[in-house]
């Protein structure tokens, strides 16, 4: 094999890799990507002072810089076929990553091979593993400027030509010219002046012109076999304006995000306090809720002095009305009663609850007892004209409740299960004088 075939064949290698991955799926693809690129940089820098191939006797191209022009032409295809600004600020902070950890490691390296601490097993020479930071940071920083100038350049050529065929070409002479770009720039950074500098500026150009000749056949397949992607970048080119402001509209895009995330998180938790503080049979605040808001309104009416008032009311023979009619019938009876309940007080501090079986509690701040019986005598009327039917019952023949009220000044002194039992005690007696009555005190 001569040089010339082994040169060919190098490049060859790099080339059916990206290839081969525009193949893969969407959600993998990517990814490959940017691990391919990242093992091309390493490769880069090792193979760099591995081997050259010498085609002239002034052109001489490392196997580095065929690396370099892998990494070129993969970054080409993948920022053509994601057309994603992100590609542009990933392939950044790779480059600065990768080049870090290469010197990191590097040096590592160099310091152990140098040493007796490991056994230096196929002989190595610490030379593969000598660099320089500067140079890598040199050409991390021309890197990122050349796909900068390749991406204006793509922009502007695609003002001017339409045909997909010639821009095919054109996107190819551009990849060409920023290679040589890179064969000026580099040795004169680098470098500095010297007096063989134009010589050895002349001699690179031409090394990266061949190699860039020579990765331009895969680029010419890839625009051919791959011509859709081609064209979704045409329709919905990067812009450069785009590199400055997608990381700000990236970060806002995910604040509001979160923002819709925890309010829906939010207005679900509200949701499920709701329901858990809610009866399911009768949307009636539950025993939880109740026992929650009297120990609230205690703690209120006591600092305000105000009193606090809680209804009791308990459906008369119900157990003998499910007998009799059968429990979803009783479950329907129910939820009747709780609607005329629900309904007797409607300020926002009243609370409406079905804290046990057939038994329903009210709790009224800033209210005295005898202020609410009027009230609870109109229920007890509504209650009578629902005639819901109870052959069953020994004082009517409908469905009735028995009620009792208590209300107190709340103190230190005192708490609210001692008005609870008072209320208790009062349904009690509005059960023993007959049922179907209001019996209520003041403390």
């Amino acid at each position: 094999m001569n040089v010339l075939s082994a040169f060919i064949l190098n490049v060859a290698i790099y080339s059916i890799f990206p290839l081969l991955l525009t193949t893969v799926k969407p959600k993998s693809r990517t990814i490959l990507f940017y691990v391919y690129i990242s093992t091309v940089l390493v490769l880069g820098g090792v193979l760099g002072s591995i081997y050259s191939f010498k085609l002239s006797e002034n052109i001489v191209i490392s196997g580095g810089t065929i690396a370099f022009g892998a990494f070129m032409m993969s970054i080409t295809m993948l920022i053509i076929i994601e057309r994603n600004v992100s590609v542009i600020n990933n392939v950044m902070k790779l480059v600065l990553l990768v080049n870090t950890l290469t010197y990191l490691s590097f040096k590592l390296y160099s310091l152990l091979l140098d040493s007796d601490v490991v056994i230096n097993h196929l002989n190595i020479s610490i030379d593969i593993f000598q660099t320089s930071f500067s140079m890598l940071l040199i050409g991390g920083g021309l890197i990122i400027l050349e796909l900068l100038i390749l991406l204006f350049l793509f922009i502007q050529i695609r003002k001017v030509i339409f045909n997909i065929s010639f821009l095919a070409f054109i996107y190819t002479a551009a990849f060409i010219v920023i290679l040589c770009i890179d064969g000026l720039l580099f040795p004169l950074i680098a470098i500095g002046l010297d007096e063989n500098l134009s010589n050895i500026i002349m001699d690179n150009i031409t090394g990266k012109l061949i190699l860039a000749l020579s990765y331009s056949f895969p680029m010419l397949i890839f625009y051919w076999v791959f011509k859709r992607h081609l064209v979704r970048f045409l329709k919905s080119p990067i812009q450069l304006k785009d590199l400055m402001t997608a990381p700000r509209k990236k970060l806002l895009e995910e604040l509001h995000r979160y923002e819709m995330q925890d309010q829906q998180l939010r207005q679900k938790n509200l949701e499920l306090l709701e329901l858990s503080n809610q009866d399911s049979l009768t949307s009636l605040a539950n025993r939880r809720k109740f026992d929650d808001a009297l120990n609230i309104e205690w703690k209120r009416c006591e600092r305000s002095k105000k009193p606090l008032t809680l209804v009791i009311g308990d459906l008369d023979f119900f157990k003998q009305y499910n007998d009799q009619y059968g429990h979803q019938k009783g479950d329907h009876c129910l939820r009747a009663i709780a609607v005329l309940w629900g309904k007797c007080f409607s300020r926002p501090a009243d609370l409406a609850a079905r804290i046990g079986g057939e038994e329903f509690a009210m709790i009224l701040p800033e209210t005295l007892a005898a202020q609410c019986v009027d009230e609870l005598n109109l229920f007890m009327q509504r209650l009578q004209s629902e005639k819901i039917p109870h052959i069953k019952s020994m004082v009517s023949d409908y469905v009735t409740m028995s009620i009792g009220v208590a209300s107190a000044i709340p103190n230190k002194d005192s708490s609210a299960n001692e008005l609870l039992d008072l209320a208790d005690k009062n349904l009690y007696q509005a059960k023993q004088q007959g049922k179907n009555r209001i019996i209520s005190t003041n403390n």
